[in-house]
């Protein structure tokens, strides 16, 4: 604003100098700026005046911002087409990312040596979920259907899901299997299924492929999934 007004008053002098280089005297009077000087002087001072006017209209005239509107409360819920396992094992599922405050100080929780859901690496994987290393198309090792929740110790909404994942290992006790797998701990398993966002749920059923969800999902949702995707009730 400064800049402008000052632009303005040399403007206007300069216009006033002009004029009172030019100006002459007739009738027996001469106007204000008869002379470059006193020209240069008016022409400063209305200069100074018609900026000041000018920024105070711009001013009333500019729309105030908008004040930015308040932040959505984290949700998410399970994607309503979801990827299936690629049959040549090489590209990993597309992940929806969820924005995610960590702790890199924050402790993960302790596996007990009686976890109702156990914890998976790469050589439990092959035989319990799926052997990648002789199978190019899906082919399911377990059982009973499982869902496999890929983790870590320092994601925040890991901690968040983790109580209903263990209620639910409970209720299904016996019917499903929830395992566990570290995403820093066991970055092949977490490579080959293209984790990128955290926590990841893997519903795998005994027939047919996997379905990715991600996000931390309510536990009805998972519910839901376990009944519509696992065919477990």
């Amino acid at each position: 604003m400064i800049i402008k007004i000052i632009s303005g008053v040399i403007i206007g002098g300069a216009i006033g100098a002009l004029l009172g280089y030019f100006g002459k005297c007739s009738s027996g009077s001469c106007p204000l700026t008869a002379t470059p000087y006193r020209g240069a002087i008016y022409g400063a001072v209305a200069g100074l005046l018609l900026t000041s006017v000018f920024l105070a209209i711009s001013n009333q005239t500019t729309t105030p911002p908008q004040e930015k509107a308040a932040p959505e409360k984290e949700t998410a819920t399970v994607p309503e087409e979801k990827p299936e396992i690629p049959k040549d094992g090489q590209e990993g599922l597309d992940a929806a990312h969820i924005g995610d405050e960590s702790d890199p100080n924050a402790g993960g929780p302790e596996e007990k040596g009686d976890d109702i859901m156990e914890l998976l690496t790469k050589e439990t994987f092959l035989q319990k979920v799926f052997n990648y290393e002789q199978n190019r198309e899906w082919k399911f090792e377990g059982e009973l259907p499982c869902i496999i929740d890929f983790y870590a110790d320092w994601c925040r909404l890991c901690k968040m899901i983790e109580p209903v994942l263990r209620e639910l290992a409970q209720e299904y006790q016996g019917k499903l299997n929830i395992y566990r797998v570290d995403t820093e701990a066991e970055r092949e398993l977490s490579s080959f299924f293209g984790i990128n966002s955290l926590p990841s749920l893997l519903f795998v059923p005994l027939n047919g492929q996997p379905q990715m969800a991600v996000g931390v999902l309510p536990k009805k949702s998972i519910e839901q999934t376990i009944q519509e995707v696992l065919k477990v009730e």
